[in-house]
């Protein structure tokens, strides 16, 4: 995990999420879950948005780059985007309104956060999407929070 001082980062901690276009039919995500088993890739975390004839699976993987060209190949629209790594303070009694409230003194706008574990150090993660990651990482170092990249999902 990295504890960013405000001033002294010069590309923030990522992780990278993978949204997968999908027909919004039964038996779809268990395909997407089939076809990255098959090598070997493990889901770290999953979000599903749904409209009337298709489905966006939000996907964070152990190893992205495999996964997107994986999906690719079976005919699969894949998109990547990067979200910031929010470790949970395990003191803090409500850390998840401390980075929202982080967020909002910063002035900005949140799109949709979820939750995962780091599967080296077991620690929570809030998995955050923002309009302005350098902004966010200043706002949430400030704070002293800890950020974690996509080598900590490997």
């Amino acid at each position: 995990m990295e504890n960013l001082d405000s001033g002294s980062f010069s590309s923030p901690p990522v992780i990278k999420q993978l949204s997968v276009f999908v027909p919004n039919r039964l038996g779809e995500l268990l395909k997407v879950t089939r076809c990255l088993d098959a090598y070997g890739l493990s889901i770290r975390s999953i979000s599903i948005v749904e409209a009337a004839d298709h489905a966006v699976f939000r996907l964070l993987v152990d190893r992205p780059g495999l996964a997107m060209e994986t999906l690719r190949t079976e005919g699969y629209s894949v998109f990547e985007s990067d979200l910031l790594g929010v470790a949970l303070p395990s003191m803090d009694s409500d850390p998840i309104r401390r980075v929202l409230s982080a967020l909002l003194l910063a002035e900005l706008n949140v799109h949709y956060v979820y939750s995962l574990l780091a599967p080296t150090t077991n620690t929570p993660v809030l998995a955050v999407h923002v309009e302005d990651l350098d902004a966010a990482v200043r706002a949430l170092s400030e704070k002293g929070l800890e950020l974690i990249g996509q080598e900590e999902l490997e």
